[in-house]
Protein backbone atom coordinates (compact mmCIF):
# COMPACT_ATOMS: atom_id res chain seq x y z
CA UNK A 1 0.00 0.00 0.00
CA UNK A 2 1.27 3.52 -0.99
CA UNK A 3 -0.08 5.78 1.38
CA UNK A 4 2.24 8.61 1.61
CA UNK A 5 -0.04 11.00 4.11
CA UNK A 6 -1.03 10.23 7.64
CA UNK A 7 -4.40 8.95 7.07
CA UNK A 8 -6.98 11.51 9.43
CA UNK A 9 -8.38 8.40 11.24
CA UNK A 10 -5.07 7.75 12.66
CA UNK A 11 -3.57 11.39 12.69
CA UNK A 12 -6.37 12.10 15.82
CA UNK A 13 -4.41 9.89 18.11
CA UNK A 14 -1.13 10.65 17.04
CA UNK A 15 -0.26 12.49 20.31
CA UNK A 16 3.52 13.53 20.70
CA UNK A 17 4.26 14.76 24.01
CA UNK A 18 8.14 15.24 25.65
CA UNK A 19 6.77 15.04 29.82
CA UNK A 20 3.78 13.13 31.21
CA UNK A 21 3.13 16.60 33.10
CA UNK A 22 2.05 18.23 29.64
CA UNK A 23 -0.31 16.13 28.57
CA UNK A 24 -3.78 18.03 28.97
CA UNK A 25 -6.43 16.29 31.84
CA UNK A 26 -8.85 16.63 28.87
CA UNK A 27 -6.77 14.28 26.90
CA UNK A 28 -6.55 11.56 29.89
CA UNK A 29 -10.79 12.35 30.29
CA UNK A 30 -11.60 11.38 26.79
CA UNK A 31 -10.06 8.31 26.56
CA UNK A 32 -10.95 7.02 30.29
CA UNK A 33 -14.41 7.70 28.58
CA UNK A 34 -13.89 5.55 26.21
CA UNK A 35 -12.94 2.74 27.73
CA UNK A 36 -15.94 2.94 30.26
CA UNK A 37 -18.01 3.18 27.44
CA UNK A 38 -16.66 0.20 25.88
CA UNK A 39 -16.71 -1.79 29.14
CA UNK A 40 -18.32 -5.45 28.87
CA UNK A 41 -18.71 -7.89 32.02
CA UNK A 42 -18.61 -10.61 29.46
CA UNK A 43 -16.32 -10.11 26.85
CA UNK A 44 -16.43 -11.83 23.39
CA UNK A 45 -12.77 -10.31 22.77
CA UNK A 46 -9.86 -9.41 24.64
CA UNK A 47 -7.24 -7.19 23.74
CA UNK A 48 -4.12 -7.42 25.93
CA UNK A 49 -1.53 -4.61 25.13
CA UNK A 50 2.66 -5.28 26.50
CA UNK A 51 4.06 -2.27 28.01
CA UNK A 52 7.78 -1.79 29.07
CA UNK A 53 8.29 1.76 30.39
CA UNK A 54 6.21 2.99 27.48
CA UNK A 55 5.51 6.87 29.06
CA UNK A 56 6.19 8.62 26.34
CA UNK A 57 4.47 6.38 23.25
CA UNK A 58 1.40 4.29 25.18
CA UNK A 59 -0.93 7.54 25.15
CA UNK A 60 -1.86 6.93 21.28
CA UNK A 61 -2.41 3.26 21.73
CA UNK A 62 -4.99 3.50 24.55
CA UNK A 63 -6.06 6.92 22.38
CA UNK A 64 -6.45 4.86 19.60
CA UNK A 65 -8.13 1.34 21.64
CA UNK A 66 -10.65 3.35 23.80
CA UNK A 67 -12.09 4.43 20.06
CA UNK A 68 -12.33 0.81 18.81
CA UNK A 69 -15.84 -0.44 17.65
CA UNK A 70 -17.11 -3.72 17.69
CA UNK A 71 -20.01 -5.72 16.66
CA UNK A 72 -18.37 -7.61 19.62
CA UNK A 73 -18.37 -7.12 23.04
CA UNK A 74 -14.70 -6.44 23.95
CA UNK A 75 -12.56 -5.94 26.55
CA UNK A 76 -8.89 -4.18 26.73
CA UNK A 77 -6.03 -5.22 29.46
CA UNK A 78 -2.38 -3.81 29.45
CA UNK A 79 0.12 -5.80 31.01
CA UNK A 80 2.72 -3.77 32.35
CA UNK A 81 6.19 -5.48 32.20
CA UNK A 82 8.15 -4.43 35.84
CA UNK A 83 7.82 -0.45 34.39
CA UNK A 84 9.69 2.11 36.12
CA UNK A 85 9.06 4.80 34.09
CA UNK A 86 5.51 6.66 34.32
CA UNK A 87 3.93 4.10 32.48
CA UNK A 88 1.60 3.07 35.37
CA UNK A 89 0.37 6.45 36.27
CA UNK A 90 -0.89 7.18 32.39
CA UNK A 91 -2.77 3.91 32.68
CA UNK A 92 -4.61 4.64 36.13
CA UNK A 93 -5.15 8.28 34.42
CA UNK A 94 -6.75 6.87 31.58
CA UNK A 95 -9.01 3.97 33.20
CA UNK A 96 -7.75 1.34 31.55
CA UNK A 97 -7.73 -2.45 33.44
CA UNK A 98 -4.07 -3.39 33.79
CA UNK A 99 -1.69 -6.37 35.62
CA UNK A 100 1.59 -5.53 36.80
CA UNK A 101 4.43 -8.73 35.22
CA UNK A 102 7.32 -8.41 37.71
CA UNK A 103 9.31 -11.62 35.32
CA UNK A 104 11.06 -9.36 32.88
CA UNK A 105 10.34 -10.26 29.44
CA UNK A 106 7.99 -10.32 26.55
CA UNK A 107 6.29 -14.04 26.85
CA UNK A 108 5.64 -13.25 30.29
CA UNK A 109 4.50 -9.90 29.64
CA UNK A 110 1.82 -11.84 26.89
CA UNK A 111 1.42 -14.63 29.35
CA UNK A 112 0.17 -12.31 32.09
CA UNK A 113 -2.32 -10.69 29.78
CA UNK A 114 -3.19 -13.76 28.49
CA UNK A 115 -4.08 -15.73 32.07
CA UNK A 116 -6.84 -12.84 32.91
CA UNK A 117 -8.18 -12.79 29.65
CA UNK A 118 -12.11 -13.43 29.60
CA UNK A 119 -12.77 -13.22 26.28
CA UNK A 120 -13.30 -16.42 22.97
CA UNK A 121 -10.84 -14.30 21.11
CA UNK A 122 -7.39 -13.38 22.35
CA UNK A 123 -5.88 -9.85 20.11
CA UNK A 124 -2.40 -9.26 20.94
CA UNK A 125 -1.16 -5.33 20.74
CA UNK A 126 2.04 -3.25 21.66
CA UNK A 127 1.93 0.42 23.36
CA UNK A 128 3.35 1.63 20.28
CA UNK A 129 1.40 1.38 18.23
CA UNK A 130 -2.46 2.98 16.93
CA UNK A 131 -5.27 1.05 15.83
CA UNK A 132 -8.04 1.60 13.24
CA UNK A 133 -11.82 1.97 14.70
CA UNK A 134 -12.84 -1.37 12.87
CA UNK A 135 -9.84 -3.55 13.92
CA UNK A 136 -11.82 -6.33 16.09
CA UNK A 137 -13.84 -6.92 13.11
CA UNK A 138 -11.42 -7.01 10.61
CA UNK A 139 -9.18 -9.83 12.64
CA UNK A 140 -12.30 -11.59 14.55
CA UNK A 141 -14.58 -12.06 11.18
CA UNK A 142 -12.47 -15.09 9.86
CA UNK A 143 -11.77 -16.84 13.53
CA UNK A 144 -15.55 -16.60 13.81
CA UNK A 145 -16.24 -18.08 9.77
CA UNK A 146 -14.06 -20.94 10.54
CA UNK A 147 -11.70 -19.76 7.88
CA UNK A 148 -8.75 -19.62 10.44
CA UNK A 149 -7.09 -20.56 13.98
CA UNK A 150 -4.94 -17.53 13.94
CA UNK A 151 -5.15 -14.08 12.04
CA UNK A 152 -2.32 -11.61 12.00
CA UNK A 153 -2.41 -7.99 10.10
CA UNK A 154 0.30 -5.64 8.22
CA UNK A 155 1.99 -2.35 9.68
CA UNK A 156 2.75 0.52 8.61
CA UNK A 157 5.13 3.02 9.73
CA UNK A 158 4.41 6.92 11.57
CA UNK A 159 6.20 9.55 10.48
CA UNK A 160 9.61 10.04 12.82
CA UNK A 161 12.21 12.93 12.71
CA UNK A 162 14.09 12.16 9.47
CA UNK A 163 11.96 9.40 8.27
CA UNK A 164 8.87 11.18 6.35
CA UNK A 165 5.54 9.06 5.50
CA UNK A 166 6.92 9.75 1.97
CA UNK A 167 10.23 7.83 2.74
CA UNK A 168 8.17 5.00 4.49
CA UNK A 169 5.74 4.21 2.17
CA UNK A 170 8.17 3.35 -0.63
CA UNK A 171 10.07 1.30 1.85
CA UNK A 172 6.32 -0.24 2.87
CA UNK A 173 6.02 -1.39 -0.60
CA UNK A 174 9.27 -3.42 -0.50
CA UNK A 175 8.24 -4.84 3.18
CA UNK A 176 4.77 -5.95 2.03
CA UNK A 177 6.02 -7.18 -1.01
CA UNK A 178 8.51 -9.83 1.01
CA UNK A 179 5.92 -9.98 3.98
CA UNK A 180 3.53 -11.85 1.00
CA UNK A 181 6.10 -14.29 0.02
CA UNK A 182 7.00 -15.00 3.60
CA UNK A 183 3.23 -15.72 4.38
CA UNK A 184 2.63 -18.58 1.63
CA UNK A 185 4.78 -21.19 3.68
CA UNK A 186 5.91 -19.79 6.79
CA UNK A 187 3.46 -16.98 8.12
CA UNK A 188 5.59 -17.28 11.56
CA UNK A 189 8.16 -15.41 9.98
CA UNK A 190 5.79 -13.00 9.28
CA UNK A 191 2.69 -12.68 12.24
CA UNK A 192 3.88 -10.13 14.59
CA UNK A 193 2.74 -9.47 18.52
CA UNK A 194 1.98 -5.87 17.96
CA UNK A 195 -1.71 -7.17 15.96
CA UNK A 196 -2.06 -11.22 16.01
CA UNK A 197 -5.82 -12.65 17.08
CA UNK A 198 -6.40 -16.01 17.96
CA UNK A 199 -8.37 -18.29 20.35
CA UNK A 200 -7.98 -17.66 23.87
CA UNK A 201 -8.21 -20.82 24.96
CA UNK A 202 -5.77 -22.61 22.34
CA UNK A 203 -3.43 -19.83 23.45
CA UNK A 204 -3.79 -20.88 26.79
CA UNK A 205 -3.07 -24.38 25.80
CA UNK A 206 0.17 -23.96 23.80
CA UNK A 207 1.13 -21.31 25.94
CA UNK A 208 4.07 -18.35 25.48
CA UNK A 209 7.67 -19.14 25.17
CA UNK A 210 8.75 -17.02 28.18
CA UNK A 211 12.21 -18.52 27.80
CA UNK A 212 13.70 -16.53 24.56
CA UNK A 213 14.52 -12.73 24.32
CA UNK A 214 12.42 -12.47 21.27
CA UNK A 215 10.09 -14.14 18.72
CA UNK A 216 7.59 -15.67 21.24
CA UNK A 217 5.01 -14.51 18.75
CA UNK A 218 6.66 -16.76 15.80
CA UNK A 219 7.09 -19.13 17.87
CA UNK A 220 3.12 -19.08 18.96
CA UNK A 221 2.21 -19.24 15.38
CA UNK A 222 4.52 -22.00 14.19
CA UNK A 223 2.56 -24.35 17.27
CA UNK A 224 -0.52 -23.35 16.16
CA UNK A 225 -0.37 -23.88 12.18
CA UNK A 226 -0.60 -27.59 13.58
CA UNK A 227 -4.18 -27.51 13.97
CA UNK A 228 -5.79 -25.02 11.30
CA UNK A 229 -5.06 -22.28 9.12
CA UNK A 230 -2.95 -18.78 9.97
CA UNK A 231 -4.23 -16.07 7.91
CA UNK A 232 -2.77 -13.00 7.08
CA UNK A 233 -5.89 -10.01 6.82
CA UNK A 234 -5.03 -7.98 4.11
CA UNK A 235 -7.73 -4.97 4.26
CA UNK A 236 -7.21 -1.23 5.13
CA UNK A 237 -8.80 -1.87 8.56
CA UNK A 238 -6.51 -4.63 9.44
CA UNK A 239 -3.75 -2.32 9.20
CA UNK A 240 -2.14 -0.70 12.47
CA UNK A 241 0.12 2.22 12.78
CA UNK A 242 3.75 1.97 14.52
CA UNK A 243 6.43 3.39 15.29
CA UNK A 244 9.74 4.04 13.07
CA UNK A 245 12.24 3.22 16.11
CA UNK A 246 12.96 -0.08 14.87
CA UNK A 247 14.55 1.36 11.62
CA UNK A 248 16.60 3.56 13.01
CA UNK A 249 19.07 0.90 13.37
CA UNK A 250 19.26 1.00 9.79
CA UNK A 251 20.61 4.46 9.38
CA UNK A 252 19.07 6.52 6.70
CA UNK A 253 16.42 5.93 4.09
CA UNK A 254 18.93 4.85 1.09
CA UNK A 255 20.38 2.23 3.56
CA UNK A 256 16.74 0.91 4.82
CA UNK A 257 15.90 0.09 1.21
CA UNK A 258 19.04 -1.45 0.33
CA UNK A 259 18.99 -3.45 3.36
CA UNK A 260 15.99 -4.77 3.21
CA UNK A 261 16.15 -6.00 -0.34
CA UNK A 262 19.66 -7.60 -0.31
CA UNK A 263 17.76 -9.33 3.06
CA UNK A 264 15.09 -10.37 1.13
CA UNK A 265 16.99 -11.68 -2.24
CA UNK A 266 19.15 -13.81 -0.10
CA UNK A 267 16.88 -16.04 1.75
CA UNK A 268 13.99 -16.15 -0.91
CA UNK A 269 14.28 -19.25 -1.19
CA UNK A 270 13.96 -20.03 2.32
CA UNK A 271 10.01 -18.75 2.50
CA UNK A 272 9.09 -21.82 -0.26
CA UNK A 273 10.39 -24.21 2.51
CA UNK A 274 8.10 -25.53 4.87
CA UNK A 275 8.83 -25.16 8.61
CA UNK A 276 10.68 -28.27 9.92
CA UNK A 277 7.65 -28.91 12.20
CA UNK A 278 5.02 -28.70 9.77
CA UNK A 279 7.15 -30.47 6.46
Amino acid sequence: MFNPFLPKAIKQHFIQYDSVDVIPQETFDRIRKGFEKQYSENPMVSIVVIAYNEEKTILKSLSSLSSLTSKYSFEVIVSNNNSTDRTQEILDKCGVKSVFQSLQGVGNARDAGLQIAKGKYHLCADADSIYPENYIDEMIEPLELGDAICTYGRVSFLPDGDKSRFSLSVYEIFKDIAIGLRAIKRPELVAGGASLAFFTRMGKQIGWRTDVARGEDGQMVLAMKRFGNVKMVKTNGSRIWTTARTLDRDGNFLNLIGKRVKKEISRVHFYFTPSKQNA
